[in-house]
């Protein structure tokens, strides 16, 4: 952002009357030891960030810390909105009721991406008093070392769900390649009995092609059999005896060797029956043999194809979890705690006009 001279030079100061206080924070969370400085002797102006955001409100500021940050830094509130989030901090609700007003109705804080500090930012946080400028500084740093903290549980979440994932996957491949192992055994003591010549994709095109054409021979013996069961009921409505004085009449009518004859047919298709049945047990018989052979087979393919796939699974999921490992230990800048130029904080008073 553009800045005037005078504005530059307002903030650019030589710090001075040196006051210590120390930022108290959780146990496994950054701790930073602030060094509080007023300087009375410098005035600061209330600079509004941006013209468009809500700027001076009804509360005016007496007073604003300033601090630098060092780059790269994310996490810190950078909008009059996010600044309202240092009101739930420990150090935000020891403000006092005047400042909490301000913050919600101002734009409390100035941020500036200027070289004055070689590779750091300036922070503006303005306040209606001396120790709300102090206790704000200390909620804004709070607010960073709670995303901070935040976003380093996530992380170590994501790496403990990866590393169960990778318990899982490595529990269900062991499975996978235990029932793969027991299906191709069955499947090559299968083979070696009737396929023990050929190769694998020999054995199963030829069980395949063998089921396929016995597959063929029921539905041509199941036509054939309702062919002879149809002639079988037509034969036996001439052989039974008469029920009545009509059917009596019809058989008289019969040519004379007729009944010899439906005899001699009802014997063929007898005969022919029970050649089709046979034949289509047989077909059964051999269709069961072959599939007996490829169901192991298919078995133990789709199980090795399954394996496969977890092994694959399971080298991302390492890889996975060694990157996130190695982002936890590089410490990238969302993962840091934000770093104050000396730890030091200068309160100035402010003009208003």
């Amino acid at each position: 952002m553009v800045r005037s001279r005078r504005t530059r030079l307002a903030i650019s100061v030589i710090l001075t009357c040196v006051t210590a206080s120390m930022w108290g924070a959780e146990p496994n969370e950054p701790k930073i030891d602030l060094k509080f400085e007023t300087n009375s002797q410098k005035s600061q102006l209330w600079i509004r960030r941006r013209p468009n955001e809500l700027g001076r409100g009804p509360i005016k500021p007496t007073h604003v810390a300033v601090l630098y940050i060092q780059r790269p830094n994310q996490g810190f509130p950078k909008s009059q909105a996010e600044m309202t989030e240092i009101l739930d901090t420990p150090s935000g609700k020891l403000l006092s009721e005047r400042q909490r007003e301000f913050l919600k109705a101002s734009d409390a804080m100035g941020w500036w991406g200027i070289e004055d500090i070689q590779n750091h930012d300036l922070v503006l946080l303005y306040a209606v008093s001396e120790e709300d400028a102090k206790k704000t500084a200390r909620a804004f740093l709070e607010v960073a070392t709670e995303q901070v903290t935040a976003r380093r549980l996530e992380r170590e979440k994501q790496l403990s769900e990866t590393t169960a994932q990778i318990s899982e996957t490595e529990k269900e491949l062991a499975d996978k390649q235990k029932q793969a192992k027991e299906a191709y055994s069955k499947y090559r003591e299968i083979k070696n009995v009737r396929y023990f010549s050929l190769d694998v994709s020999e054995a199963y095109g030829l069980a395949k092609e063998t089921m396929l054409q016995m597959d063929k021979m029921l539905d041509t013996l199941e036509i054939e059999l309702a062919g002879i069961r149809e002639k079988l009921v037509v034969i036996n409505e001439y052989r039974k005896p008469p029920r009545d004085a009509q059917d009596a009449m019809r058989r008289k009518s019969l040519p004379d060797g007729m009944m010899a004859k439906l005899e001699e047919m009802f014997l063929e298709q007898t005969i022919e029956y029970k050649s089709a049945e046979a034949r289509k047990l047989m077909a059964l018989k051999i269709r069961d043999r072959e599939k007996a052979f490829l169901d192991p087979y298919k078995q133990w393919d789709n199980l090795e194809v399954e394996a496969v796939r977890l092994s694959k699974s399971l080298e991302n999921l390492k890889t996975q979890k060694r990157q996130q490992e190695q982002y936890l230990a590089r410490e990238a800048p969302d993962m840091r705690p934000l770093d104050v130029y000396q730890n030091k904080v200068t309160i100035y008073p402010v003009l208003t006009k």
